[in-house]
């Protein structure tokens, strides 16, 4: 019997987005607001979250649920993400507002339940008793298709919002939506959770189908899916299952989908060519006169003008002209105005920013080296659309340090650069090392068997990472030792001149400042391993990706700069920390949400990294 193909939900989803030309729903802040809705909906079911139902509703009645629910859950969330969301205060009052009719409609749950005698509340112990576990949220589910015909079985995983006994004993299976949605691939994935359900439970009757709508204006639109409808969609659900896995002979498999109108650069438009002018107008008012040389480049986050100075005008000048145009020109950031390739380029930002999906980019990730993998992680597109990536291989990119405020998108460059490393690897080629100590930067990886050891996923300060960093040093020293022996240079070489495989060892950590607070011994072991990975590692094939948001002379030594050359700034707060991370200014000026400079072999790039959505991660990382 062939091994199964694994898929995931999520990849059904996409796929019937794709068939209809059609996307996910754009915009990171959209899929914030979706991933902090869920959240707050299944803290309620979560036995060991402070906002379960049974103890917010520990008085027996269902009055304050909502306040509760913000109290406990989604407040913190909220604050936690203020900076990417300070531009959306209409769409978090909508998030709000779907939160208390959430919060409502499960309290007439626990009522209707509580009329059906299946639980009740006793007040002397103030406890609830009786089958508490009628409502269940997050539930893993995998289900085994093998249809006659096929080449190979399928197993298909995910993850059900929700799971409801109904006081029959029949289960009904529950998809949460927040705001509008696409019709058919909310209908497929209902019913795709019914039939894992049904297969893990192995019952003769179907489980019922609701999908349950909660609108920005409070509105809440419940459909139960009839069995007749679940019954017609199971042979197109089934077929679209086994032509993703590829196993049904002659079935084409869906192709992505890339909206043409969401590729850069963009023409310019009339809004474009008229700031244009304005700009132009600006720098005289200032004594800086400029001609605006042809049409800007559009690119996601901004426009990009080029400039050539008049007769007497010097480049200085022009170049210290940010805060007069902001000014002049009523903008939310000083433009970024550097030279590129030997002109000055004003890049102002556009009124109404977008985004750069990642499966977007995903095509054009590097093809794998046969049996070798990639070591080219992506750092971003630049304004032509093309990825630009990051290439541990070489001395000037091995290691990268990235610095970004919170908002900035340095957790999601993370991300991204971590998924175009998996996407283009294998567990024979990669092991990762991840230190997170906010606990929800890569909590999908932290059973990964991409992850080096059982203990490489660490969490300080409740995980030690000295120990780990220090037996990174002892693997560094153990293959210079296996490479003597050989006689190879580096990685590379030795893979040519041996039967044994190394994979490549890539260390990412969230918020390297705080593994250096608190304990001076403890610090000073961080920056003595750090330091030693960061002179020697690069031959034996390890490398380390250092975040921080406070790139100050107490976190970012002079040491450390000189081994992790390759740099990565997202927005900073003032000019002297852009000088720390970029030896110039600059990032302070930058957008935020992935806009960023990269920086290697001394040249400097500015580029957009891409916004990896939450079914991307669920479908990449686990």
């Amino acid at each position: 019997m062939p091994e199964p193909v694994v898929l995931t939900v999520s990849q059904a989803r996409q796929a019937i987005y794709r068939a209809q030309d059609r996307q996910q729903p754009a915009g990171p802040c959209g899929a914030i607001l979706g991933r902090l809705f869920h959240h707050a909906a299944s803290s309620l079911l979560d036995p060991g979250h402070p906002a379960h139902w049974e103890r917010t509703l520990a008085n027996g009645t269902t009055a304050g649920l909502a306040r509760e629910l913000y109290n406990l859950a989604l407040g913190y969330e909220l604050s936690l993400r203020q900076g990417l969301l300070q531009s959306a205060g209409g769409e978090v009052l909508g998030l709000w507002k779907a939160v208390q009719a959430y919060a409502a409609w499960f309290a007439q749950l626990v009522e209707t339940a509580r009329e059906a005698k299946a639980i009740e509340y006793d007040p002397l112990r103030e406890i609830w008793v009786g089958n508490t576990s009628l409502f269940q949220a997050e539930v893993e589910l995998s289900a085994r298709f093998h249809e006659q015909g096929w080449k190979a079985p399928v197993v298909v995983k995910g993850r059900a919002d929700q799971l409801i006994r109904a006081s029959a004993g029949k289960w009904c299976v529950v998809e949460l939506k927040l705001g509008s949605g696409h019709a058919e691939a909310d209908l497929f994935q209902a019913c795709l959770y019914a039939e894992m359900l049904a297969s893990s439970l192995k019952d003769i009757e179907k489980p019922a189908v609701a999908l349950v709508r909660f609108g920005a204006a409070g509105e809440i639109e419940e459909t139960m899916i009839s069995p007749e409808l679940a019954a017609s969609v199971r042979p197109r659900l089934i077929h679209l299952i086994g032509a993703l896995a590829g196993v049904i002979p002659g079935a084409a498999v869906p192709e992505p989908h890339v909206d043409a109108s969401l590729l850069w650069p963009r023409p310019a438009g009339p809004e474009e060519i008229a700031l244009g002018r304005r700009l132009a107008e600006a720098f005289h008012e200032f004594g800086a006169d400029v001609r605006v040389l042809d049409e800007p480049v559009v690119g996601p986050a901004f426009a990009r003008y080029f400039v050539e100075p008049a007769r007497r005008v010097t480049a200085g000048k022009v170049m210290k002209q940010g805060l007069n145009l902001q000014v002049r020109l009523h903008l939310g950031r000083a433009p970024l105005i550097h030279a590129v390739e030997g002109r000055i380029a004003v890049d102002v930002q556009r009124p109404s920013r977008e985004f750069v999906p990642f499966g977007h980019v995903r095509p054009s990730l590097p093809e794998s080296a046969r049996d070798a993998g990639s070591s080219r992680a992506l750092a971003g597109i630049d304004l032509n659309g093309a990825p630009v990536f990051a290439d541990f291989s070489t001395p000037e990119q091995t290691h990268v340090l990235v610095a970004g405020v919170a908002g900035s998108g340095k957790t999601e460059w993370l991300r991204v650069a971590l998924a175009s490393l998996l996407i283009t690897n294998t567990p024979d080629t990669l092991r990762l090392v991840l230190i997170d100590p906010k606990r929800n930067a890569f909590p999908e990886l932290r059973q990964s068997p991409f992850l080096w050891s059982p203990g490489a996923f660490l969490c300080p300060p409740q995980d030690s990472v000295v120990p780990v960093l220090e037996e990174m040093v002892r693997e560094m020293e153990r293959r210079y030792s296996l490479f003597e022996q050989a006689r190879a240079d580096d990685l590379s070489d030795y893979h040519q001149k041996t039967v044994e495989w190394l994979p490549r060892i890539v260390c990412v950590c969230d918020e390297f400042a705080d593994l250096l607070l608190g304990n001076r011994k403890l610090r000073d072991q961080i920056e003595s391993a750090v330091n030693r990975l960061g002179q020697k590692a690069r031959a034996a094939g390890i490398h380390l990706v250092l975040a921080t948001q406070r790139p100050s002379r107490q976190v970012v030594s002079g040491i450390l700069k000189a081994n992790l050359p390759c740099r990565v700034a997202l927005r900073v707060t003032d000019s002297l920390e852009s000088r720390i991370i970029l030896d110039q200014n600059g990032a302070e000026n930058l957008l935020g949400r992935g806009d960023l400079l990269f920086t290697a072999n001394g040249a400097l790039v500015r580029l957009q990294s891409p916004f990896l959505e939450e079914a991307d991660r669920n479908e990449i990382f686990q």
